[in-house]
């Protein structure tokens, strides 16, 4: 059978999203860096570099079989480097701002938690479809695999990054529910899991204080904390059309993170109501895609997979978009193609690269046919169980 051409709607949007997240690294970033670097490119000029790369690097999976990322032994060779890596940190990472979570290389930094992210969603996508016969024995199945995924999350979250760690968390567990893991163990391990994250926000006041902000904000936005507050007053500047590109107010140092975690309030700005909606609907586009590609690809590993960086792409972004407007609590979660990071950028775009070769291997196969209604099935008698 001759494979399909990419989706090009995925990558339409993609690229699409990459360019105007460069354009916005720039007038978001400019006045920060003309203060700290006496540069007005600094940010922008190290993005460009990254956003090149990245794009070069999405082409490239995009033409690279995705199965191939289940052959000799990769999966668990990804995770175990990933692992290495971050243990790595706690004696060889650069300190800054209160985190000890990159590599500094000279001329760029490495977060090694964005290689983990993906790194969990290949790993847990192999494992979940090579073991389908042991996952309904609990330690043959389910144990094993949470055993390196907790590991992985026991050395992000002292970086520290409660945010990253909840979202491999989710993101894992996500794919676990869709598999034919049963309901019990997964619930089981979701309420041992409840000490553990009680734990991690006790430990933490400074997590205990965003959300306490948050609610303040949520309740009465006039009594925000400060980043909260800048944020909702960007948004609120820009009104139905905004200001126009570089018109912003808030990043001439009013909105701390105005190039990073906060972008997304400097887009409202200068590009209001409407060019925030925009983007949105272009995450959407990439969610609706991602979904038809995980219904439709021949195999159960690149079903699992295609999902997993779907939801990875889509719910970073939505959930960014909740905290820029105070519906949710401040993550430090960027959004996705926008947010400063060189990282996160160049991971974001493997993880779309594979998606888009994916999307090749998609069809009617009789295969996968039947695959796709067993899936169905099985997803479908899971929403029943769980809505009961």
């Amino acid at each position: 059978m001759k494979r399909k051409s990419v989706d090009w709607i995925l990558a339409s949007a993609v690229t699409g999203l990459l360019i105007m997240g460069l354009i916005m690294v720039f007038s978001a970033s400019s006045m920060i860096a003309k203060f700290e670097f006496g540069n007005l490119m600094f940010f922008f000029q190290r993005q460009i570099l990254w956003g090149a790369i990245s794009l070069i690097s999405m082409v490239a999976f995009s033409k690279i079989d995705y199965r191939i990322f289940k052959r000799h032994g990769l999966p668990l060779i990804l995770m175990l480097s990933s692992i290495l890596l971050l243990a790595g940190l706690f004696g060889f990472g650069a300190y800054s701002h209160g985190a000890r979570r990159w590599y500094n290389l000279k001329l760029m930094r490495f977060q090694p938690s964005e290689l983990a992210k993906l790194s969990v969603i290949i790993y847990t996508s192999y494992y979940l479809s090579a073991k389908e016969s042991r996952l309904k024995d609990w330690k043959k199945g389910l144990l094993p695999l949470i055993t390196l995924i907790g590991l992985t999350v026991l050395l992000i979250y002292p970086q520290p990054d409660l945010s990253t760690s909840l979202m491999i968390l989710l993101l894992a567990g996500l794919l676990v529910f869709v598999s034919p893991v049963p309901l019990k163990h997964l619930a089981g391990v979701a309420l041992a899991a409840v000490p553990f994250a009680i734990f991690a926000l006790v430990r933490n006041p400074y997590q205990w204080g965003r959300i306490h902000s948050w609610w303040v904000a949520l309740h009465n936005p006039a009594n925000a904390a400060y980043q909260l507050k800048q944020s909702l007053i960007g948004l609120g500047r820009g009104g139905i059309v905004g200001h126009g590109l570089g018109q912003s107010v808030q990043k001439f140092l009013f909105l701390p993170d105005s190039h990073t975690d906060f972008i997304f309030s400097i887009v409202g700005e200068e590009f209001g109501f409407l060019g925030a909606s925009v983007i949105l609907i272009l995450f959407l586009l990439i969610f609706f895609r991602g979904i038809s590609i995980t219904r439709n690809v021949h195999d159960k590993f690149g079903r699992y997979l295609a999902l997993g960086i779907t939801l990875n792409i889509v719910l970073y972004a939505f959930i960014n978009a909740g905290v820029v407007s105070a519906l949710l609590p401040t993550t430090g979660l960027p959004m996705p193609f926008f947010s400063y990071g060189g990282s996160s950028l160049l991971f974001l775009s493997v993880a779309t690269g594979i998606l888009l070769n994916i999307s090749r291997h998609t069809g009617s196969e009789v295969e996968s046919i039947m695959e796709n209604n067993q899936t169905r099935e099985l997803f479908s008698k899971k929403i029943v169980i769980s809505a009961e």
